[in-house]
């Protein structure tokens, strides 16, 4: 539950703040010195000027007629109103915006206007003193009257409607995020040789840390998904914007300080620490465990979109960590990756929900299109090697959970499209023979019973369908070596089908190959294309006549 609005709670929390931080310290000495030297140079050269220009267009001003004894009363009362209404937007803010006050009290355009009040109220209380101890005051006093006044007037509500502009949850948001890049710009001019003292590189690491942990208060708190999904998007924006600059961050910079070690985060990570300071990817683990636990969040709640959201996000730095060739930090992604994938499947199956697997399927398979185009083979080779890894635990859990059928399809869909993209970049063929294999193992999972697996079969043809439209890509390509492979594959259905089943079985395959239009005629999160469509089904001929073959050696190899 959501703390109650506490007006005079809030009001001393941003008292001292004001007080007690260095930043507003520095705000305070950096007004009252300038108000010092504004009061001397308006005394000594432009006061005789202003009484000038006065007595040249017909004034006749009799300044010892002046009454000082009401400025402070006016500066008071505009003090009150600027520190009040400051106090009344940020507490009302903050019950959907937590953290909103820490945020401000390190907001410097906000420090220097209520350090600004509070020096003009200062310089009216100075000028009635020095005035009733019969000071000569003239000139401080029409300073303050003519100047001040006018000025803080004119600005004063402005600002104020202006705080309550940027209490706006996506500009709160917008601010947060823009400070942590601020502070990756000052690492980056400093270098790779760069030295950062011991007390900047914890403040900054700290810094960097409090932005994402008020970030994901925001993400929890908020009830609305536009916000919510800014800040995802913004996260991830940032992480690729931070691992394009790391190569330029002083090294020292990746040393873990103390109070990360303590940060919610890392708790239980303590003895994995010394790793992740080795492998420079603290700030990345940071992001994407928060991040892993709102996925969570997500999938309870049904929030398709934005668990969706969160695997594109971790997709899309892995691109950026791929092209900078940030090997650990792709590591650190991949294992994220396949975690995101337990808990999709974990939930799928307790509530027969395939869709955040669908989601997520697609966007680790976008990952794997980005390893491929920058020939990571060895990669390639273990992250199909989850595929298979998955598609088998899915087909085990297909008995509870009815829907994940679907998913080994699209599992199934998502490699073969990685097959036809590793064929056209000309990998090695020894290699593509070897993925073909693992591709070949989504109907022959390793101890699968044999009256399941026929009874599934038997219904269930998508697997078979992207098989046979991967062997009609490579016969579309004059490549017969890996669609004979193929081709033979498919006659282990004989033995498990049978003869008039698997006739069956083929004959409906090759119809639905041979009609189906490249759009599916309901819509789905990633749009209507039809998976299983392919546009080579003049080779569909060609491809039962390879059967055929295959068939007629396999019988002349048995004996009579």
């Amino acid at each position: 539950m959501r703390e109650s609005v506490n007006l005079t709670q809030a009001f001393s929390r941003i008292l001292r703040a004001l007080l007690t931080r260095s930043r507003s310290q520095y705000a305070a000495l950096m007004v009252f010195s300038g108000m010092l030297l504004a009061d001397s140079l308006f005394r000594i050269y432009l006061f005789p000027l202003y009484n000038n220009f006065l007595l040249k267009i017909g004034a006749n001003p009799v300044w010892s007629d002046l009454d000082v004894g009401f400025a402070p009363i006016v500066w008071l009362s505009f003090f009150a109103i600027i520190l009040g209404s400051l106090t009344i937007v940020i507490t009302f803010a903050s019950q959907n915006v937590p953290k909103l006050i820490d945020l401000y009290m390190d907001h410097w355009p906000s420090l220097f206007f209520v350090w600004w009040a509070a020096a003009c109220l200062i310089h009216a209380f100075t000028i009635k003193i020095l005035s009733e101890a019969g000071v000569e005051i003239v000139s401080s006093l029409i300073f303050n009257y003519h100047v001040l006044l006018a000025v803080s007037l004119v600005i004063g509500f402005p600002f104020v409607l202006s705080i309550l502009k940027s209490t706006k949850t996506s500009n709160v948001i917008e601010n947060l995020l823009q400070g942590s890049y601020a502070k990756f710009k000052r690492l980056a001019k400093k270098g790779p040789t760069g030295i950062i003292s011991p007390e900047e590189h914890a403040k900054i690491q700290y810094q960097l840390f409090e932005e994402l942990n008020q970030l994901m208060d925001l993400l929890v708190f908020v009830p609305y998904k536009e916000p919510k999904s800014q800040i995802i998007e913004g996260i991830g924006e940032l992480l690729r914007y931070y691992v394009k600059l790391k190569p330029k961050f002083p090294e020292d910079f990746y040393k873990i300080d103390q109070k990360i070690h303590d940060d919610i985060s890392f708790r239980t990570l303590k003895s994995l620490l010394a790793e992740v300071e080795k492998s420079h990817t603290f700030y990345e683990q940071k992001s994407f465990r928060m991040i892993g636990n709102v996925y969570n969040v997500f999938l309870d709640k049904g929030e398709f979109d934005l668990s969706t959201l969160c695997v594109e996000q971790l997709s899309q730095v892995g691109k950026t960590a791929i092209e900078c060739d940030d090997q650990e930090l792709i590591e650190v992604i991949t294992v994220r990756l396949n975690t995101y994938f337990r808990f999709a499947l974990k939930h799928g199956q307790h509530n027969n929900e395939p869709r955040n697997l669908y989601n997520l399927v697609f966007h680790y398979g976008q990952f794997l299109s980005y390893l491929v185009e920058h020939r990571q083979v060895e990669r390639v080779k273990t992250c199909i090697g989850y595929f298979v890894f998955y598609g088998q635990q899915c087909f085990n859990a297909i008995p509870r959970a009815r829907s994940l059928a679907f998913i080994l399809d699209i599992l199934a869909s998502e490699m073969q499209k990685l097959m036809q993209i590793i064929y056209q970049n000309n990998w090695e063929r020894k290699l593509q023979q070897e993925l073909l294999q693992k591709f070949l193992l989504f109907d022959n999972f390793q101890d699968m019973d044999k009256e399941i697996a026929k009874q599934f079969f038997s219904q269930n043809h998508g697997i078979r369908l992207l098989h046979i439209g991967l062997a009609l890509f490579y016969l579309n390509q004059n490549e017969k070596e890996f669609a004979e492979t193929i081709a033979k594959d498919t006659l282990q259905d004989l033995l498990l089908l049978g003869e008039p089943l698997f006739s069956k079985t083929m004959d409906t395959i090759f119809a639905r190959l041979q009609y189906s239009g490249a759009k599916f005629w309901e819509d789905t999160d990633r749009g209507n294309v039809n998976i299983y469509y392919t546009p080579y089904q003049y080779e569909i001929e060609y491809f039962k006549k390879l059967q055929v073959k295959f068939k007629l050696e396999s019988q002349k190899k048995i004996p009579a």
